[in-house]
């Protein structure tokens, strides 16, 4: 097997998690790695010991063993970044939301597409077993799916630990439905084929100035199938994170992001769907790392491209700028 060689771009929660899954991929090996803080690039070093540090994001991105640029940072930095890459000649692998202005995200997926560089979006659900046996059942006309249902709950937000990233407790590129309510459109956009957005609602808190929104609530639709998608925070409730998905006779819920349970008359509860792995998370992220290995190596993949990432993020904008809120 080819190993190819990676940059990753961005050394907070989710830069780091992708050192951790690439030090057992097979055909992956970070090469190059830069963060602008200081603080984290040394955090980084001791923590991951011979960790090739950059002198700069170009440098980390332009070395020559470099196959693929994986970028990890807040989404007002995509762009630039993903536009070094195609410079420099590597395929992409960008976080989501892929940006915050639509129209200069527009002008992004026009270059990389016109590039013919292999580019992805992280949408860690396109890896997912769980959301394979769902998509397996939804398409099965005996399911008879009718309507699909999101719900988000958090403690606080950014949670706990997320706490280092004060990004996402601001309005201009942060805020739980760019950050996780996206998952969400992204996934019955692909199981779906599309969405329409019927309506949506949101709220912000008066103080402080430009925090992120507190609740949304969504109507779509899906190719025929009536969606909501609703989210808050506050409260003490624990975090909730699932999405049902209601058939003429049963129902398959996508809960914690990994765990898919049946709920039927014989288990009104739930019970597990069979044949999941048995550590759904670490499955999902190798697999998902075999998929940008078969893109780079020019073969099937299942990884979102730059165009439905845009799909989703015209989505999540208008959701984030309902009729009547103050511009």
């Amino acid at each position: 097997m080819k190993r190819f060689g990676m940059a990753v771009i961005g050394l907070g929660v989710v830069g780091r998690r992708m050192l951790e899954q690439a030090s057992a991929s097979a055909g992956l090996s970070v090469v190059s790695a830069w963060d602008q803080s200081p603080a984290v690039r040394s955090a980084a070093a001791a923590d991951f010991p011979g960790l090739p540090m950059a002198a700069s994001a170009a440098d980390a991105i332009e070395r020559l063993d470099v196959d693929v640029v994986y970028v990890a940072v807040p989404p007002l930095a995509h762009a630039e970044l993903v536009r070094r890459a195609v410079a420099a000649g590597k395929a992409i692998f960008c976080e989501k939301p892929l940006g915050v202005d639509v129209a200069e995200s527009e002008a992004l997926v026009a270059e990389v597409e016109a590039s013919g560089l292999p580019q992805a979006v992280n949408f860690p659900f396109a890896s997912s077993a769980a959301v394979d046996a769902l998509r397996r059942t939804i398409a099965d006309p005996a399911f008879g799916l009718c309507a699909i249902e999101v719900r988000v709950r958090f403690h606080e937000w950014p949670r706990a630990w997320q706490a280092g990233a004060t990004w996402l407790s601001r309005a201009d590129q942060g805020g739980f439905t760019r950050e996780v309510l996206s998952h969400f459109v992204w996934l019955v956009h692909r199981l779906r084929g599309g969405f329409e957005l019927r309506g949506a609602a949101a709220a912000w808190p008066p103080r402080p100035a430009g925090a992120s929104e507190t609740a949304v609530a969504v109507a779509l639709d899906c190719a025929g199938v009536p969606a909501t998608v609703s989210g808050i925070v506050g409260g003490a409730a624990p975090d909730r994170i699932e999405a049902r998905f209601v058939g003429a006779r049963d129902e398959r819920v996508l809960s914690d992001w990994y765990r898919l349970e049946i709920l039927d008359a014989e288990s009104p509860a739930g019970r597990p769907h069979p044949g999941l792995p048995a550590d759904p998370r670490t499955a999902a992220y190798q697999r998902q790392l075999e998929q940008l290995h078969a893109l780079l190596s020019g073969a099937p993949h299942t990884l979102p491209s730059f165009a439905e990432a845009l799909a989703v993020q015209r989505g999540v904008e208008a959701i984030l700028t309902p009729r009547g809120r103050d511009q």
